[in-house]
């Protein structure tokens, strides 16, 4: 099985500063994996058997550039990593993004593509869903919930 995981960068919180116009500054922010999709990462980590392949897969502007991001990402258990990186995705709406998403993982190949609940930046939960509905997203008609929690045996 062949799992893409797709993934937010998003700006480091405590790096961003108020300027004195009252607006949010983010030249010193460093970039970092949204919380949400570490989640993602991990569940493809945990569902993946013997022979499965994970990838992790991206798209943005200017903050993909991080080669320390890419460590991080591949530190968490995926096989490859795919970065598409082009400047009108630097500010990209939920849709455009969604769009992006499945054209590259329709040249990927996958089995199974997952998403974390909603980015660590402005949370819209749209992405993933919008991915899902594009032409290019194969579905399937049976679901099964999945959670990222640990069973404990209780007796």
């Amino acid at each position: 099985m062949k799992i893409i995981t797709c993934f937010k960068l998003v700006p480091e919180e405590q790096d961003i500063t108020v300027t004195p116009e009252h607006s949010l500054n983010f030249d010193r922010a460093e970039a970092k994996i949204s919380q949400f999709d570490l989640n993602a990462i991990e569940a493809a980590a945990q569902l993946a058997g013997d022979g499965d392949e994970i990838a992790a897969l991206t798209v943005g502007g200017s903050l993909l550039q991080n080669s320390k991001v890419r460590k991080d990402v591949l530190s968490r258990g995926p096989d490859a990593l795919f970065m598409v990186q082009d400047a009108q995705l630097e500010h990209a709406l939920p849709k455009e993004t969604a769009l992006a998403l499945a054209s590259a993982a329709e040249k990927i190949g996958f089995d199974l593509l997952l998403f974390g609940e909603g980015s660590g930046d402005i949370y819209a939960q749209q992405v993933g869903l919008l991915t899902g509905e594009t032409p290019e997203t194969p579905r399937h008609q049976r679901s099964k919930p999945y959670s990222t929690r640990r069973r404990q045996n209780h007796r």
